[in-house]
C-alpha cells in the first residue's frame, strides 16, 4: 500500500491530505476537522473549499489559496491513499448537497469497500434521503454553491477521481432536467466544461479551440 510522508518540502495539498499526519491550513483547520463540520458551517464558511478541492489555476478571489502544480498532480495520481482521502471530501460535500455516492454495483457508500475494489468500481451519484431539504440552499438561481460545484468537478478530475466527477456531473444534469430554468445557462456551461474539457483547459477559458492552457497538463490530457 502506498504511503505518504508529510514534510514541509511537499506541496501543501499533499500535506493537507496526508492520511497519517494532516497539515493544518492557514487558519489551523485540518481535513479531519473540516469533514466533521455541520452543514451550516460548510454553507457559511467560504475559505475552506479551496483547500478541499484545489485547482491548477490560481483563484482570483483568494490568490493565496493552494493550487495544483505538477508535483501535486503526479503525487495524487500515484497515491491510492491520497485519492481515498479526496473521496472522503467529495462524499462529505455530496451529502451537503443531498447526494450519495454509490460504488460497486450500487452498494451504498456507507458499506465498507476494500480500497482496491473501490478504485475499480462503477460510480453513481444519486439523490439521498435528505435531498429535498439539502437542495433548498443551492438549487436556486445565482447561488454561490454553483461555483463551488464547478471547482469540485474539475479538482476531482485533475487529481484522479474522474469517474466520481463525471457521476456528480450526471446527477446535476438530471436535476437540471427535472427543474428547467433553475440553473443559468452559464452555470450549466461551466459544469459541462469542468466535466468534459481536456484537463489543461479551465472552464473559464473562452479560447478553448486556440488555447493551450497549462503546458504540463497538455500531454496528459
Amino acid at each position: 500500500m502506498t504511503t505518504t510522508t508529510t514534510n514541509t518540502t511537499l506541496p501543501f495539498p499533499v500535506r493537507f491530505y496526508s492520511p497519517t499526519s494532516p497539515a493544518p491550513d492557514s487558519s489551523g483547520r485540518t481535513l479531519p476537522s473540516i469533514l466533521t463540520w455541520p452543514d451550516s458551517a460548510l454553507e457559511y464558511s467560504h475559505d475552506y473549499i479551496q483547500n478541499l478541492f484545489p485547482l491548477p489555476e490560481r483563484s482570483p478571489i483568494n490568490p493565496s489559496a493552494p493550487i495544483i502544480d505538477e508535483q501535486t498532480f503526479r503525487t495524487f495520481r500515484s497515491s491510492p491513499n491520497l485519492q481515498t482521502q479526496l473521496r472522503r471530501s467529495l462524499k462529505r460535500m455530496l451529502a451537503f448537497y443531498g447526494f450519495k455516492l454509490l460504488v460497486d454495483d450500487g452498494e451504498d457508500n456507507n458499506k465498507k469497500v476494500e480500497e482496491k475494489d473501490e478504485e475499480k468500481a462503477t460510480c453513481q451519484v444519486l439523490p439521498a434521503d435528505n435531498f429535498p431539504a439539502a437542495s433548498e440552499h443551492w438549487v436556486t438561481r445565482f447561488n454561490h454553491n454553483h461555483l463551488r460545484i464547478t471547482r469540485i468537478i474539475r479538482s476531482c478530475r485533475v487529481l484522479g477521481l474522474e469517474d466520481e466527477a463525471l457521476a456528480f456531473h450526471g446527477a446535476l444534469m438530471a436535476i437540471a432536467g427535472e427543474r428547467p430554468g433553475v440553473f443559468s445557462r452559464k452555470t450549466l456551461m461551466f459544469w459541462r466544461r469542468a466535466a468534459e474539457r481536456p484537463l489543461n483547459l479551465a472552464p473559464e477559458d473562452e479560447d478553448a479551440d486556440g488555447g493551450r492552457g497549462l503546458d504540463w497538463l497538455v500531454d496528459i490530457s
